[in-house]
């Protein structure tokens, strides 16, 4: 009786040390779970259909690093000038539909495309902000290349992470006289002040560096407040709702940006509307506001 007794016992202790050596062991697994999947992008990966009634062509491109990438260009005159639009995070091209709609009948050529691992675009991961302006330097190589574009005047647009692709983007290319950055971010601390913890529980350190890895980057140094001033002296927008809770993309970051930026520069504060949803909540300002900004900045001769 007394060996059953410590034969249960020293059983029930061993699987209480396995459930905790599992326990450990998906703790300790968290900060690569999350990273795989902060990047990864699974979603929207079949070729986007055009639901619109925008005379779209297929267009196909490379990134400045050698990614190719798919979209649609919109042509409204070729004398018009042309502006890239970028979306969000693991989007693609068909969120930027109503955008395009509103550039379009303004007489805009637009440049609508799948960024990096979106969409039909090459890629398995998502950049967060590292890469993500190549795809844009290389639309504009792309545009430049076109004989049918005889307006070589390019802008862009873009929202969120899109937004601060623009953004860093337009620092690295003159070749983008105006861009327009929807609900920006002014560098990644809210994405690495949340990797130390899940929920209240503190976490091994080491997400930032698996991140680094898979984004080949250094992901704190990717930061659009650093770089706004050099998009001068080609003009810069703003766009931010007062309601955005996005805690990537707060209005405190956009006012940083804002500060940051060298004129000519302009900003518009939307009363409401969330994160990027200004166009949705606003369409009436958000027309006057990017349409006036563009008739000053992008020449249409």
């Amino acid at each position: 009786m007394k060996d059953k007794l410590h034969g249960a016992f020293f059983k029930k202790r061993w699987l209480l040390s396995l459930l905790l050596f599992i326990l450990l062991l998906g703790w300790a697994g968290v900060p690569l779970i999350r990273a795989l999947t902060l990047v990864a992008n699974t979603s929207n990966r079949s070729t986007p259909r055009i639901n619109s009634s925008i005379p779209v062509q297929e267009v196909h491109f490379t990134a400045t690093d050698g990614v190719h990438l798919g979209g649609w260009l919109v042509m409204a005159s070729s004398q018009s000038p042309t502006l890239i639009l970028v979306h969000g995070f693991k989007g693609s091209r068909v969120d930027m539909l109503p955008w395009a709609q509103l550039l379009y009948r303004a007489h805009y050529n637009v440049l609508l495309y799948d960024s990096r691992g979106c969409g039909e675009s090459e890629g398995w991961d998502i950049t967060l902000g590292a890469h993500e302006p190549d795809d844009i330097r290389g639309a504009v190589r792309y545009l430049e290349q076109r004989t049918d574009l005889r307006n070589k005047h390019f802008g862009a647009l873009g929202i969120s992470l899109g937004a601060g692709a623009v953004l860093l983007a337009a620092a690295r290319e003159p070749a983008l006289q105006a861009v327009v950055a929807d609900s920006a971010w002014a560098d990644e601390s809210g994405q690495l002040d949340r990797m130390d913890h899940f929920s209240s529980i503190p976490l091994l350190p080491y997400e930032p560096l698996v991140v680094n890895d898979l984004i080949d980057a250094d992901l704190a140094a990717t930061r659009p407040l650093d770089v706004i001033s050099q998009v001068a002296p080609r003009a810069v927008m703003l766009i931010h709702s007062a309601d955005d809770t996005n805690t990537t993309t707060p209005l405190s970051g956009e006012r940083r940006l804002y500060q940051a930026a060298q004129a000519p520069k302009e900003q518009w504060i939307a009363p409401s509307g969330g994160h990027a949803g200004a166009l949705h909540a606003h369409p009436a300002d958000y027309k006057e506001h990017v349409l006036a900004f563009f008739a000053q900045y992008l020449n249409k001769t």
